[in-house]
C-alpha cells in the first residue's frame, strides 16, 4: 500500500519544507498553544516518532487550520502510514487551498492508496477542469486512466498537453509508456526519442527506449542503445542496472558482474547495489564474497529484512540448514514473512523436524488457501523422503481448491511416475499442457518417460520435438532428445545433444551416465570412463554410475 502511494505522490511538489508550516504560521501571529503543538509535531517528525507526530499534527491542524499547516499534517500523517487520517486532513487541506492543485493531487493519491480509484479519477478530472494548464494534474490523471484500462482517454489528454507545451518531455515519455504497455513498441520509439531529445539525461526514458528497441529490433539494438546512454551518463545508476540485466539476459554474466563491481566502487554506501552484487556472488557460488556483500548491505540498511532474507538463502544454497534457519527466524513480519515461513518449513524438514515443518506448512495453507507453492513444497518434501502416497494426497487436496494450477498437476504427475502409474501420470501431464500449452517440461516429462520404457517412441519423438521447440537451450530436454536418439540406435546424433546437455549440467549424474553410455556405444571407452569417474566423484553413492564403471569392452 505504501509503495503505491510513494509511486503516485513522487511527482507531486508539495512545497512544504520541514519546519515550514511552523515558521509560516508563526510569522502570521500565533497563540502559544498553536506554536507549542506545531513545534512538538515537527520535533516528533524529525525524531521519527510516528504516534506522537500524528497526534501532534492532528491537534495542530485543529488549532491552526491554515493551508500550509494542513498540508504538512497531511504529508506527515501519510508518511507514517495512517492513511485514513491523512485522507481526512487532505480533504480539509483542499478546502483551505482552493486555488492550488497540490492538495487535490495528494488527496487523489490517498484515495488510490485506500482503494477508492474511481473517486480519485473523478477528483482529478474536476481538478483538471479547474487547472487545465497544470501538467502535473494531466500526467497524474493520465497515469491513473492507463492503470484502469482507459488508455484512449489518457492518450488524448497527453497529446493535448504536448500540443500546449511542445517541450513537455513528460508528456512524450508517458505516451511512449502507454504504447509499450499496449505492446506497440514501434509506436513508442518516436515518443521516447522525443522525450530524450528534450531531457538527454532522463535514464527512465533511455531504459524505456531500449525496451522498445529490444521488442522491435532485438537485444543487440537495445544493448547498443543503453550502452551509448550510460557511456554519456556514467552516473545513471538505474540505466546501468538495466544494462547489467540485459547482459545477464544475453548470457553475459561476466560483463554484468564487472558492471556491478564498478557501480559498487562508485556507490559504496548504496545498499541496493551492494545487495545485487551479493546476489550475483550467490549465483557464482562465491560464498565468501556473497556473505561480505550481504553483511555490508545489512549494515547499510539495518531496518530492511531483505539482506537478512538473502543471508538465509546464502546458507541454504550451501546446505547449511541450521545457519539458514537462524537468519530466517529474524524476520517476524512484513511482505517477506510468508516466503520466509515457507523456506523455514523446508529447512526444518531437512533438519529432521518433520512435525514442526508440516504444522507450519498447514498453518500457511490455511492462511493462504489459494497459494499453490505451499502444498507444492509439502508434496515435494514428502516425495523426496519416500512418502509418495502422502505426497499424492497433498496434491489431490490442493487441486480440489485450485484445479487450474498447472504446477500442482505437474507435481502430481511426477508422483504418479514414481508410483509407476503411467496412465495417471500421462493424464496429469496432459492436463498441464491443456492449462499451459507452452509448458515445455510437461511435453518433456511424458516423452522421456516413454523413451525410458521403450513405449511408443514415435509419440515420444513428437512430444520431445515440441518441448525442444519451446525451450531449445534447456539441458534436460537436450538430454531427453539425445537419449531418444540413443534408444533409436543413432548414437552420433545422440552424442551431439548429450554433449550440449553435459556442458550445461556437468554435475548431473543422469546426464553423465547417458553421455558415458553413448560414448561407450561409439567405442570411446576411455572417454566414457572419464565422464563416469568424474560424475562418481560428485555422486559417490550413485548405483548406475558404479555399474557403468564396472563395464568391460
Amino acid at each position: 500500500m505504501r509503495s503505491r502511494l510513494g509511486g503516485i505522490v513522487a511527482g507531486i511538489v508539495l512545497g512544504l519544507a520541514a519546519g515550514g508550516a511552523a515558521a509560516d504560521s508563526a510569522s502570521g501571529g500565533m497563540t502559544g498553544e498553536q506554536l507549542y503543538y506545531l513545534l512538538v509535531a515537527e520535533f516528533a517528525t524529525m525524531q521519527q516518532e510516528p504516534q506522537l507526530a500524528v497526534l501532534a499534527w492532528r491537534e495542530a491542524a485543529k488549532l491552526a487550520p491554515e493551508a500550509n499547516v494542513l498540508g504538512r499534517a497531511t504529508q506527515v500523517t501519510a508518511q507514517f502510514g495512517d492513511f485514513p487520517d491523512a485522507l481526512q486532513l487532505a480533504k480539509r487541506w483542499r478546502e483551505a487551498a482552493p486555488g492550488s492543485a497540490e492538495a487535490d493531487q495528494f488527496e487523489a493519491a490517498l484515495l488510490l492508496t485506500m482503494g477508492q480509484d474511481e473517486q480519485a479519477i473523478q477528483l482529478l478530472q474536476a481538478t483538471l477542469a479547474r487547472f487545465p494548464n497544470d501538467p502535473k494534474v494531466t500526467l497524474q490523471l493520465a497515469e491513473l486512466l492507463v492503470a484502469h484500462g482507459r488508455s484512449g482517454e489518457a492518450r488524448r489528454l497527453l497529446i493535448a498537453l504536448a500540443g500546449k507545451d511542445p517541450k513537455s518531455a513528460a508528456a512524450y515519455y508517458a505516451l511512449g509508456r502507454i504504447d509499450l504497455t499496449e505492446k506497440q513498441p514501434e509506436r513508442a520509439i518516436p515518443w521516447l526519442e522525443k522525450a530524450l531529445s528534450l531531457r538527454p539525461d532522463w535514464q527512465e526514458a533511455a531504459i524505456s527506449l531500449a525496451e522498445a528497441q529490444q521488442a522491435t529490433q532485438g537485444p543487440a539494438a537495445a544493448l547498443y542503445s543503453i550502452q551509448s546512454f550510460t557511456a554519456s551518463h556514467p552516473e545513471a545508476t538505474l540505466a546501468r542496472q538495466y544494462l547489467a540485466a540485459l547482459y545477464l539476459k544475453m548470457g553475459g554474466l561476466t560483463q554484468a558482474y564487472r558492471l556491478y563491481q564498478e557501480m559498487a566502487r562508485q556507490n559504496p554506501d548504496d545498499p541496493d547495489i551492494i545487495l545485487s552484487l551479493g546476489l550475483m556472488d550467490i549465483g557464482r557460488k562465491d560464498w565468501k564474497s556473497a556473505e561480505t556483500a550481504l553483511q555490508r548491505a545489512r549494515d547499510l540498511a539495518p531496518q530492511s529484512p531483505v539482506p537478512i532474507y538473502y543471508l538465509g538463502r546464502l546458507y541454504e544454497a550451501q546446505d547449511r540448514w541450521a545457519e539458514a534457519l537462524q537468519w530466517y527466524q529474524r524476520i517476524h513480519s512484513g511482505p517477506l514473512y510468508p516466503e520466509v515461513e515457507l523456506r523455514s518449513a523446508r529447512v526444518e524438514y531437512l533438519l529432521g523436524d518433520h512435525d514442526k515443518a508440516t504444522e507450519k506448512l498447514r498453518t500457511l495453507a490455511a492462511t493462504y488457501p489459494q497459494e499453490a507453492q505451499i502444498p507444492l513444497l509439502e508434496a515435494n518434501l514428502l516425495q523426496g523422503s519416500g512418502h509418495l502416497h502422502q505426497a499424492l494426497q497433498v496434491t489431490s487436496l490442493a487441486l480440489q481448491r485450485m484445479p487450474d494450477q498447472p504446477g500442482l498437476w505437474y507435481a502430481q504427475g511426477a508422483i504418479y511416475e514414481q508410483l509407476k502409474d503411467y496412465p495417471a501420470m500421462e493424464k496429469a501431464m496432459r492436463t498441464v499442457i491443456r492449462l499451459a500449452p507452452d509448458h515445455a517440461q510437461a511435453y518433456n516429462f511424458i516423452g522421456y518417460s516413454l523413451v525410458e520404457r521403450h513405449s511408443d517412441l514415435a509419440e515420444a519423438q513428437k512430444l520431445l520435438t515440441k518441448a525442444l521447440s519451446l525451450d531449445p537451450d534447456n539441458a534436460e530436454i537436450l538430454d531427453s532428445v539425445g537419449w531418444l536418439h540413443h534408444v533409436q540406435g543413432d548414437n552420433k546424433q545422440a552424442l551431439e545433444y548429450l554433449q550440449k546437455a553435459h556442458t550445461a549440467l556437468p554435475d548431473d549424474a543422469e546426464v553423465s551416465a547417458h553421455l558415458g553410455r553413448v560414448l561407450w556405444s561409439l567405442g570411446r571407452f576411455t572417454d566414457a570412463r572419464q565422464v563416469w569417474q568424474s560424475a562418481l566423484q560428485k555422486h559417490p553413492d550413485d548405483a548406475a554410475l558404479k555399474s557403468d564403471l564396472a563395464r568391460q569392452p
